[in-house]
């Protein structure tokens, strides 16, 4: 005669260790995901605009603070190091440019001018967008 095999009973344990499991991968994508938008090294306020699309930040934006300070990405530059920078720049690639409300045109002017002396053929100016 075949005796069937005793069953042991089912521990909590048992169905506890996969939703660990789970929790733990969730929470590595989420610390992932959120470090993936770099910040500029000083606090921006972009001009607003009524008329703004939804395209996504690059992570080498250039931020420009109302004094003049800049940033490539997250880290600070001058302008001569900025025009080091691009010198490598794909002329088909836009370089988007995050600029403080507060920033004098003149000053915006010429650092457009400067961008296109240095080979940047194509300027996204990033704004706030006001219905």
């Amino acid at each position: 005669m075949i005796l069937p095999t005793p069953k042991r009973p089912r521990r909590t344990e048992d169905n506890i260790l996969p939703l660990i499991n789970i929790v733990f991968l969730l929470l590595i994508f989420f610390m992932l995901a959120g470090a993936l938008h770099t910040r500029p090294p000083f606090a921006l306020s972009p001009p607003e605009t009524a008329h703004a699309d939804d395209s996504q930040l690059d992570p080498d934006l250039l931020s420009i603070a109302a004094d003049g300070r800049m940033a490539l990405g997250s880290t600070s530059v001058s302008v001569d190091e900025l025009r080091t920078r691009l010198r490598d720049w794909d002329p088909a690639q836009a370089l988007q440019v995050k600029a403080d409300a507060g920033l004098p045109a003149q000053q915006l002017t010429q650092l457009l001018r400067d961008l296109r002396a240095a080979g940047v053929a194509e300027v996204r100016l990033i704004t706030l967008h006001n219905p």
